[in-house]
C-alpha cells in the first residue's frame, strides 16, 4: 500500500469488510476522490447551470439535487458559486439530510453544523420556510457556518455558537428534527486527506465515542415527542458507528432505530456482537470500493409519542426595534428596494423587524427566544446601522433578486468589470453616470452578487473580503 495506514485501522477493515477487503484498499490506491456539487433549488435550476456541470451527469441515487463530478477545481471561484447557487460536498455526505428528510414548517436543528453542506441542504429541503437553527461549538468553524448559510440566501434561520448541554437547557424538546452529524475520527476522508491518517488511533476512536456518546445524550432531549432524531458520521468503524447507537439505546429507551429506506449506493449496516438484540440493518453505510463517494454511516432514530414531555412555554423572540433605527431602515428600503412580494416580509413596519446592538435582522414567528445563548446571527441579517447611516449585510443581497432592487448592475460572466469587483476593485464608466446615486444590487447573469454603491459615476465594491478574488 502507498498510503502508510495505521495496522489497527487495516485490521479493522478486514474484519469489517471480509472477502470485499481487497475492493476496499484497491479503491484506496487506485481510485480517486469523489466529488460533488448540490445545487441552491431556492436560487436556481439545473439547467441554468450549463457552464458548471456537464450536460448530462446523472444525480446521485440519494440526493436529487446532488451530483458526482470528477473535477471541481476551478468551480470553487466561479462567480456562480459566490452567488451560492451551489455547494460543493461529497456525495456521500448529502446522505445524512436525505434521511432526515425535513420538511417546509418545520422546526430542525444542525447541532453540529460547520461549515454548513448539510445545514445549506436542510435549508433546500425545507424551502427556507419554518426554522433551521444552525450550531457549531468552535468559534472559528462557526463563521464559515454563517457565511454558508448567507450565500444560500437563508431567511428562516439563526446560527449559535454553543455546547449542546446548554441548547438542551434553554430549549428543551423544541425540534421535529435534528441532526448530529457528529465529530468522529475521519476514516471517511482517509482517500481525500492523507493528514486525517496521522490523527487516527485507537485512542483517537475512544475520545470521538464520548464526545458522539455526549453529544447523543443532549440531542435526544431536544427532540419532540414523535420527532426524528439522525445520527451520522464520516468514518467506518463500529465503535463510532453501530456502536454509538447501541450505547445511546440503552440509555434512551424512549428511542427506537427506523430503517432508512434502501436506494442504490447504499450498504446496510453491521450486526454487532456486543448488541445482539438491536436490527442494525436499518441503518446505511456508503463505502468507497461500493459507490460514489467518500464513505458515510447514518442511522435514523425515532422518538416514541409517548415520551414524557414537560410543559414548557416556548417564549417568543421579542426584541423591538429602536425608533430611530426604524427611521434609517425605512429611508433604506425607500431608496434602495422595491414592494414585492420577496421583501414583503422585510418592509418598515412588519413585526419580524428587530435590532440586537447596531444589527438590524428580521426573524420568523417561530424563533424561540435565544437569550442568554452564544448567538452569531439572530435570525436573517438585514445590515447594521453605524452611526447614522445603513450598511446593507451581505446575506441581504443573497436573499433578494433583481426585482426587489431599484437599481440592479448586472454583469455578465466573461464581463472585465464583474472581475474588478469580484477583486473589491472600484469600477468607472459612462453607463454609471446615468444610475441613480446610493446603494446598487450586483448580478451575475441575474443572481445576486453582493451590493455596491454608486457615487459620482464610480462603483465601490461591497463584496464580502472572504469570497473576494486574488
Amino acid at each position: 500500500m502507498t498510503h502508510n495506514f495505521p495496522q489497527a485501522y487495516i485490521n479493522s477493515i478486514n474484519q469489517l469488510l471480509t472477502n470485499e477487503a481487497q475492493l476496499f484498499w484497491d479503491a484506496m490506491e487506485v481510485g480517486t476522490p469523489c466529488g460533488g456539487l448540490r445545487i441552491n433549488t431556492g436560487k436556481t435550476s439545473l439547467a441554468d447551470l450549463g457552464q458548471v456541470l456537464p450536460p448530462g451527469t446523472p444525480a446521485l441515487p440519494w440526493c436529487k439535487d446532488g451530483f458526482p463530478l470528477e473535477e471541481t477545481r476551478d468551480l470553487g471561484t466561479h462567480p456562480y458559486h459566490k452567488a451560492g447557487l451551489y455547494y460543493l460536498q461529497e456525495p456521500s455526505a448529502m446522505m445524512p439530510v436525505a434521511v432526515l428528510d425535513p420538511q417546509p414548517g418545520e422546526r430542525v436543528l444542525d447541532l453540529c453544523a460547520a461549515p454548513g453542506g448539510k445545514t445549506t441542504q436542510i435549508l433546500s429541503r425545507m424551502g427556507n420556510r419554518g426554522l433551521l437553527i444552525a450550531n457549531d461549538p468552535n468559534p472559528r468553524r462557526v463563521q464559515s457556518l454563517s457565511r454558508n448559510l448567507e450565500r444560500w440566501g437563508g431567511r428562516s434561520t439563526a446560527v449559535l455558537c454553543e455546547t449542546p448541554s446548554r441548547i438542551s437547557e434553554h430549549l428543551g424538546d423544541f425540534f421535529d428534527r435534528v441532526l448530529v452529524d457528529a465529530p468522529c475520527s475521519g476514516e471517511g476522508r482517509f482517500r481525500s486527506d492523507s493528514k486525517e491518517i496521522k490523527k487516527w488511533s485507537p485512542k483517537f476512536i475512544e475520545r470521538c465515542c464520548q464526545t458522539q456518546d455526549e453529544i447523543l445524550w443532549f440531542a435526544a432531549k431536544m427532540v419532540r415527542p414523535g420527532g426524528v432524531l439522525v445520527y451520522s458520521t464520516c468514518t467506518f468503524n463500529q465503535e463510532e458507528n453501530e456502536g454509538t447507537i447501541a450505547r445511546f439505546l440503552e440509555k434512551n429507551p424512549d428511542y427506537n432505530l427506523e430503517p432508512i429506506v434502501p436506494v442504490a449506493g447504499y450498504s446496510q449496516g453491521i450486526q454487532l456482537a456486543s448488541a445482539p438484540k438491536i436490527d442494525f440493518s436499518g441503518t446505511v453505510r456508503i463505502w468507497p470500493h461500493q459507490t460514489l463517494g467518500e464513505g458515510h454511516f447514518t442511522a435514523r432514530l425515532r422518538r416514541n409519542q409517548a415520551a414524557p414531555s414537560p410543559s414548557r412555554q416556548f417564549s417568543a423572540a421579542k426584541n423591538q426595534l429602536k425608533s430611530d433605527y426604524h427611521a434609517i431602515y425605512s429611508q433604506f428600503f425607500d431608496k434602495t428596494l422595491r414592494s414585492t412580494p420577496g421583501t414583503g416580509a422585510i418592509s418598515p413596519g412588519s413585526r419580524g423587524l428587530t435590532n440586537y446592538g447596531n444589527r438590524i435582522y428580521w426573524i420568523v414567528d417561530e424563533m424561540p427566544s435565544l437569550e442568554g445563548l452564544n448567538v452569531i446571527h439572530w435570525g436573517w441579517w438585514l445590515g447594521s446601522i453605524p452611526g447614522d447611516k445603513y450598511l446593507p449585510s451581505p446575506a441581504l443581497a443573497y436573499g433578494l433578486t433583481p426585482e426587489d432592487a431599484q437599481t440592479v448592475l448586472e454583469f455578465s460572466v466573461e464581463d472585465p468589470g464583474l472581475a474588478n469587483y469580484l477583486r473589491g476593485s472600484p469600477l468607472s464608466s459612462a453607463d454609471l453616470e446615468n444610475l441613480p446615486q446610493g446603494w446598487a444590487l450586483v448580478t451575475c447573469s441575474g443572481f445576486s452578487l453582493g451590493w455596491g454603491l454608486i457615487r459620482r459615476g464610480r462603483l465601490k465594491s461591497y463584496l464580502p473580503r472572504w469570497l473576494r478574488s486574488n
